[in-house]
Parts: C-alpha cells; structure tokens; sequence
C-alpha cells in the first residue's frame, strides 16, 4: 500500500488536508470521493526507505564544512572530559548545531551511538566530513579509553592541516589572479581598442611601424575568426578535463605539479608535512604501522607520493624499518630519512616525527613566502611587458598622426 497526501472539500465548501493508504492513485480518488470530498489535490508521499535516507545523508554530507568538524571535535573533547557522557555530548552537539547539512549528519551519528553502535564506526558512515585519520584515531582511543585528549588531539591535527592548506592555496592563487589578469588585459586591449586605432589607419593607407601591424593583425585575427579561438579553448579545457579523468592524465598532473619551477618545491612540502604531521600524531596514538601507512596513502592525494607508500607498505610486510623506503625515495629530502632513521633506532619515532612535522611546516611557510615574493616581480615584469608592448605600438603612429589624418 502506498501513501497519498490530498487537499480536498467537504459538501460545506470546507478544505481539509489529509493521508490516505492505497493502492495507486485511482483508487486513492475513488476511496475519497466515496467519502463525499471534492479533491482539490492529490499526490503520492516518497517513502522513507533506507536508500533515500542514505542518499539524502550523502547530499548533506557534500555541504558540510572542515572547520564544522574541527568545532565539534574540540566541543567533544572538552564535554567527555568534564564527564558527560558521549551519548548526551552528541545530542548537544547535534542541538547546537546551526547548519543544517551537518546537523543531519550529527543526527544520524547520534542515532548510532544511542543504538549502541561505536562513534569511530558512526564517524566512518561519512568519509567525505570525517577523514580516515579522525576515525582511525578514535578507534584506538575507544580501545584505550583516551577519548576526550584524541579528540582534542585530533581537533589539533585537523587545524594545522587547514592552516597548511589555506597557506598553499593562498600561495597559487596569487599566480593565477595575475595571469587571468594579463590575458584579460590582453584581449580586452586586442578586441576594443586597438580595433578603434586600425579603422583610422586604415582608412588612411598609413605606413604603420612593424610592432603596431603585428599587433593590428593579431586584432584582427582574434576579432574575425573568434569563434575558432572561443572553439579551441573549448576543446583544450574539455581535453584537460577528459584527461584529468583518467589514470594517467592525473598522474601527469601529479608529475608537472611536483616539477614546475617554484610551485613545485612548494607541492612537496606539502605533502611531506602533511604526512609527517599524520605519522606523529597516529604513532603517539597506538595506531598500527601498517593501518599508519594505508591512511597516510591518501592523505597526500598525488600518485607519485602514494607509489612511495605503497613501498613502504610492501618493505614493511617484509620486515624492513620504515626508513629504508625514505632514504631510497627522491621525494623526501635525506635529512628527513635521517631523523626518521634516529628515531626507530631510539623507539621515540611517534616524537621524532612531530619534531619533523613542526620542522617541515615552518620551513613550507618560509618556501611561501620565498615563492609568494619572487611570483610577484615576475608577474609584475609579465603583466608590465606586454602592455608596454601594447602601449608603444599604439604610440609609434601617434607621433605621426597629424599626417596620417591629413591624408599626407
């Protein structure tokens, strides 16, 4: 039997809004109809299933925001550790919650819990809000009852990682601003002005200097033929894509990232610290070497850093020290395979690696202020040359434009 919500009137003229259970909606309408009721609106009510229940907890899940989570941990482990209980600090938590997206999220946590489910497993049902290393790490503070300082912990490690990834997007959209900036000038000059300027001459069979033709015929070709310009950069940016969806695009990528002049330093830093940061903060928590390494796979998202820790993986399974994979990797600096090394020979790896993670982090933010002071001259110089060069083309004629419209 299926669900009908209606709106209907009465034989007094009088609306009434209510449910009826049938089979379809014809018999719905019959069934009301029998009644004496004028149906004014009728439609079927989606059932709560499980798949829709878990397909709307998804769509929520894509709203919700990192610093949200690093909120609610830090909320968490400040409630467990004054002793209130981990049921009654969800509801809290879900209650003051303003968002909506996670509030449902929260909601659906909550609901596990109070089932008597874990919260590491409640936490898992939403990789995309919760990553791996926050559900990994209370699932080790569940079996040693450490709960409130991992949360606290993890809120912790959660806001250095978005600290470090604010500065690293800061640090390339920089470029990026300034070159959207240069072309755009460009066009904008190619397309408006200088058409203005070649109407004169043209119309006057002027002698132009060599660098005012390049540029009037460069003008031209963007302004006759636009449509094959607006059609190529269509076909890259859709090859890009396409090729951004396979393997090996992405790995591609991944490779040009990592070697590109300035940025590329920066890339690796990143992804060092990043890691460095997790296997601190895993080890001190208990966490097994290997469920260490499968997390730390994808903290990094490039390939070229996830070949190198799927060889650690396989050095470890066959009973090498984590080390050795570093030392033979091109990725990591020797220095860090050192320390690394010095701290599995004194059983005091989880502190060495947080000394590492505290010591490549400073070093990234010198690297971005080091790039984020050399981009700068450089687009300058960029931006600067090519309207200059835009600049004396136009002004070249100028100097002889009493005779250029005299018709001289």
């Amino acid at each position: 039997m299926a669900r009908f919500l209606y709106q209907a009137r009465d034989a007094q003229g009088q609306l009434a809004t209510g449910m009826v259970n049938a089979a379809n909606m014809d018999e719905a309408s019959h069934q009301l109809r029998s009644e004496g009721k004028f149906i004014v609106k009728i439609s079927p009510v989606a059932e709560d299933t499980p798949e829709m229940r878990a397909s709307t907890l998804k769509a929520h899940a894509k709203r919700c925001q990192r610093k949200q989570v690093i909120f609610f941990a830090h909320q968490m482990a400040v409630m467990i550790e004054t002793g209130v209980p981990l049921t009654d600090a969800l509801q809290c938590c879900t209650d003051q919650t303003m968002d909506p997206h996670f509030r449902a999220v929260l909601e659906d946590i909550t609901q596990t819990v109070q089932s008597g489910g874990q919260f590491s497993t409640a936490l898992r049902k939403f990789p995309k809000v919760f990553p791996p290393v926050m559900t990994s790490l209370l699932r080790a503070s569940e079996m040693s009852g450490t709960m409130s300082g991992m949360l606290e912990r993890i809120s912790q490690y959660l806001t250095k990682e978005q600290q470090t990834i604010k500065q690293a997007k800061g640090a390339m959209m920089y470029p990026m601003f300034m070159v959207v900036m240069a072309v755009g000038v460009t066009i904008f000059l190619l397309t408006f002005v200088l058409p203005r300027f070649a109407g004169i001459y043209a119309s006057r069979n002027a002698a132009l200097p060599i660098p005012t033709q390049i540029l009037m015929n460069m003008s031209a070709v963007i302004c006759n033929y636009w449509y094959f310009w607006v059609g190529g950069l269509i076909t890259v940016i859709a090859g890009i894509w396409g090729a951004m969806l396979t393997k090996q695009g992405r790995r591609g990528w991944d490779w040009v990232k990592l070697n590109m002049p300035l940025m590329g330093r920066l890339y690796q830093q990143l992804y060092i610290t990043r890691s460095c940061r997790t296997m601190g903060t895993m080890i001190n928590a208990g966490v097994s070497m290997l469920d260490m390494v499968a997390i730390i796979k994808h903290v990094t998202d490039n390939a070229y850093f996830h070949d190198l820790w799927e060889d650690v993986d396989d050095k470890l399974r066959q009973g090498s020290q984590l080390s050795d994979s570093l030392f033979n990797s091109p990725l990591i600096p020797r220095s860090i395979g050192q320390m690394v090394y010095s701290g599995e020979r004194s059983g005091q790896l989880g502190k060495v690696m947080n000394r590492i993670a505290d010591f490549t982090e400073a070093e990234f933010d010198q690297t971005v202020k080091t790039v984020t002071s050399m981009i700068e001259p450089i687009m300058v110089a960029v931006m600067g040359s090519i309207i200059g060069f835009v600049a004396i083309s136009l002004l070249l004629p100028i100097f002889s434009v009493g005779k250029v419209v005299a018709g001289g």
